[in-house]
């Protein structure tokens, strides 16, 4: 494995947070139109999560990128805040699934089977981003390195965010 610089390392990193933050924005008008624009409050919620982890995830790819780059001197304050979000993104996901959990149960609820469907992808796609953030790290597609570590049976390791937020919780000790 070749040693990489930190300039490949920003190079690799930047565009993560402005992926997140593109999202946050077009994941819900693309579900919105998937949906043709019909979707109810079973949908809400578990969406409502995973913009807030898409927010939070942009901000935390930013604030280390700056970290890296030498240009952010507020990265222990960042992870403070992200912290304080760990618990009410999990509730928010968590509600989210229970409304997924009502609309299918009930589904007079929801706006039709593409609005459960929407619902219950949301569902999943926030508890997926909660864990990849504040545990393990999800995400292998994008770096050769990374895959090949899952490929050869070395698991999940703990994600770059956990990571910061344990050194965070460590120093505060």
């Amino acid at each position: 494995m070749a040693t990489k610089t930190r300039a490949d390392l920003l190079k690799r990193l930047d565009p993560y947070w402005k992926m997140e933050a593109a999202n946050v924005l077009f994941v819900p008008l693309f579900l919105f139109w998937l949906s043709g624009w019909r979707l109810s409050w079973i949908t809400l919620a578990p969406m409502a999560a995973t913009m807030l982890l898409l927010i939070i995830g942009a901000l935390y790819w930013r604030g280390k990128v700056q970290q890296l780059s030498g240009t952010g001197g507020g990265f222990s304050i960042l992870l403070r805040r992200i912290s304080v979000w760990q618990r009410p993104a999990l509730i928010l996901a968590l509600a989210g699934c229970l409304s997924v959990l009502a609309g299918w149960l009930v589904p007079a609820w929801s706006a039709g089977l593409a609005d459960r469907n929407i619902a219950t992808g949301c569902a999943v796609l926030s508890l997926l981003e909660y864990v990849n953030y504040y545990h393990r790290q999800l995400q292998h597609f994008d770096n050769r390195e990374d895959f090949l570590r899952l490929l050869g049976g070395k698991g999940f390791r703990k994600s770059w965010m956990a990571r910061d937020l344990e050194v965070l919780k460590n120093a505060s000790s």
